[in-house]
């Protein structure tokens, strides 16, 4: 934790597009400074950077912040880690407010990413420095793994002897009992230690930053086991570590996708082959923190599978692991037999990405794997839908639901409440509101909301115009309505909204929406906002009486079945006060077509 005071101060010193222009080109347009977008692939710069109001925004992806949130996105970094970066980059002392057990923790863990890092300069040497490195770059050379790619990936080897770490650890001065926390070494006795990695080549695991958080180790001989990983350590979860994405990670965000394979080996021939967007697991199976990592560089993730049978069902069970990350994802199969490294040696790169061009949706695989198994019989399409249901019951974007329910129910016959309701059992899940409505209609009551706060940030009169709306909360959804809030509160400590720091209280993917509500409104002339902002304050008072008028109405009929009528005669008077605000607010003008966001 750092100080509000330092964070502001931070903010306020730094320059939005010294610290952009550290990691990419930006060209001086008008008032803006356009590059190209360094989170997805273009040609044409959208890009947008203003320095005056310490935001950026990309319009071809919709990424955007303030300049602690464009590092939190390119370097992946923490909130804490990005303010440190830039406050280092001006000169800005800072200390964290931590407790004194978290500053603690926070130095333990630096130290031993720099007893990993040492550890991994040590193999490093062993393979390439030294005469015992001969046989293991022999090995290396047999799988064809070239040189320059060994370097570039940091491999290694561990020499037979299983001492030379340790005596290196204590030539460097380094504390052993860290290095046996990181399972590099065990104790065997009184002063006597064991290296747990012996006579196999070592392959450095780092993590998106390029710090090593473990190691990876494969024989070179018969032995066993053949693989070994470094075990949990604080810097080290299996479950949430792959291998090859610190060198990948630009290549995913260039190509727009990523494949994911099993083994270190698979990953070097596929880079080695050009095909640098590869990543694997860690000898355990995909799971959802692997999906949510890999969804900050690309949505579009592409599972790779041997095309046997427990190629197969480890397909169609992968689909709950996307859905619980946050996606659907793909899966492509290989032939039979066949792993990635000995395809693209054998075949080559085309054959390799033809096979991924022609991935398939997980929730078609899927489907149609349960299909398969179950059988088209009433007991086995029943036992289907169940499955279905299930997964469905996960998936929390509404749009994808009701496509994936529609393609249920064109395959199995069964009605569509049935597939949305809840897979314990119960009636089906009711719509939201909001899910019930056309997407049209969503999007266009969204754009009314983002329009009035783009104006807000405009034209201080128009928060003053806002903040005399006495049923704000009522009228503006509660996504937008954190937003005008934290406006009124900044006007009200600050003397105005300042749109950097509104930004910085709001995670990253609403950060990136007030960036761009700053940069799209840029064309509407001042004296346009006050009446811009009435007209779209009037659409929401429509839009709330409508809902009311609706609801009345039902309790009206609810109140006839049940021959209520001192219930009726109450709703029906609310409902006639109601329709005669409506028929008022019908005199307004409607929205202009032109609007901020």
């Amino acid at each position: 934790m750092i100080a509000e005071g330092k964070i502001v101060e931070v903010r306020e010193r730094a320059s939005i597009v010294e610290v952009i222009s550290d990691h990419l080109t930006l060209k001086k347009m008008g008032r803006n400074y356009l590059g190209l977008c360094p989170f997805h692939a273009e040609k044409t710069p959208s890009f947008t950077v203003n320095e005056e109001k310490g935001i950026f925004h990309c319009f071809g992806c919709g990424v955007g912040g303030n300049v602690f949130h464009f590092l939190m996105q390119y370097e992946h970094l923490t909130f804490p880690e990005a303010v440190e970066r830039v406050g280092k980059r001006y000169g800005i002392p800072l200390e964290r407010l931590d407790r004194p057990a978290a500053r603690k923790e926070s130095e333990e863990k630096e130290a031993l990413y720099h007893i990993n890092e040492r550890a991994a300069a040590y193999f490093h040497e062993m393979l390439f420095g030294r005469p015992e490195g001969k046989r293991p770059l022999e090995y290396l050379k047999a799988r064809g793994v070239q040189e320059e790619l060994a370097r570039r990936f940091y491999l290694g080897y561990a020499t037979q002897g299983g001492q030379g770490l340790v005596a290196f650890l204590k030539k460097e001065g380094l504390p052993l009992n860290h290095a046996i926390r990181l399972g590099l070494i065990g104790e065997r006795g009184p002063q006597r230690y064991g290296e747990k990695f012996f006579e196999r080549v070592i392959f450095p695991i780092a993590n998106a930053a390029g710090k090593i958080v473990g190691f990876g180790g494969r024989v070179i001989n018969q032995g066993l086991p053949k693989y070994l990983n470094s075990a949990e350590t604080p810097l080290f979860r299996k479950g949430a570590t792959l291998y090859g994405l610190f060198q990948a990670k630009e290549a995913i965000r260039e190509q727009d996708r990523v494949v994911v394979v099993e083994g270190y080996l698979d990953v070097l021939a596929l880079h080695q082959f050009g095909v640098s967007y590869a990543v694997a697991t860690l000898g355990t199976a995909l799971t959802p923190d692997h999906v949510r990592i890999l969804a900050r560089y690309t949505k579009n993730i592409i599972a790779l599978f041997d095309g046997d049978e427990a190629g197969r069902k480890a397909a169609a069970r992968s689909f709950e692991v996307f859905i619980d990350g946050g996606l659907l994802g793909r899966a492509a199969f290989l032939p039979g037999g066949e792993d990635p490294d000995s395809y693209i040696r054998s075949r080559g790169r085309e054959p390799l990405e033809s096979v991924l061009e022609e991935a398939i949706p997980l929730a078609d695989y899927t489907f149609t794997w349960l299909e398969e198994q179950h059988g088209k019989s009433i007991e086995g399409k029943s036992r289907t839908a169940q499955e279905i249901r299930r997964l469905l019951a996960k998936v929390r974007n509404p749009f994808e639901v009701d496509l994936l329910v529609r393609r249920a129910v064109d395959s199995l016959g069964v009605r569509e409440e049935l597939l949305r309701a809840p897979a314990a059992g119960g009636p089906a899940r009711p719509a939201s509101a909001a899910s019930s409505r056309p997407a049209s209609v969503q999007a266009r009551e969204d754009s009314v909301e983002r329009s009035l706060v783009g104006l807000m940030f405009r034209v201080p009169s128009v928060i003053e115009q806002v903040e005399r709306e006495a049923d704000l909360e009522r009228l503006v959804s509660p996504k937008w309505n954190e937003v005008i809030q934290k406006i009124f509160l900044e006007r009200r400590q600050r003397g105005q909204a300042n749109p950097a720091e509104i930004a910085q209280g709001f995670p990253v993917a609403q950060a990136s929406e007030i960036a761009a509500l700053l940069l799209e409104g840029e064309g509407i002339p001042d004296e346009e906002c006050e009446n811009a902002a009435a007209d779209c304050l009037a659409h929401l008072r429509r839009r709330y009486l409508r809902g009311l008028e609706r609801d009345l109405r039902q309790a009206i009929r609810i109140a006839e079945e049940k021959k209520d009528e001192k219930t009726k005669k109450e709703r029906m008077l609310e409902w006639q006060e109601v329709v005669q605000k409506e028929r008022q607010l019908e005199r307004r003008r409607p929205v202009p077509k032109t609007e901020i966001g």
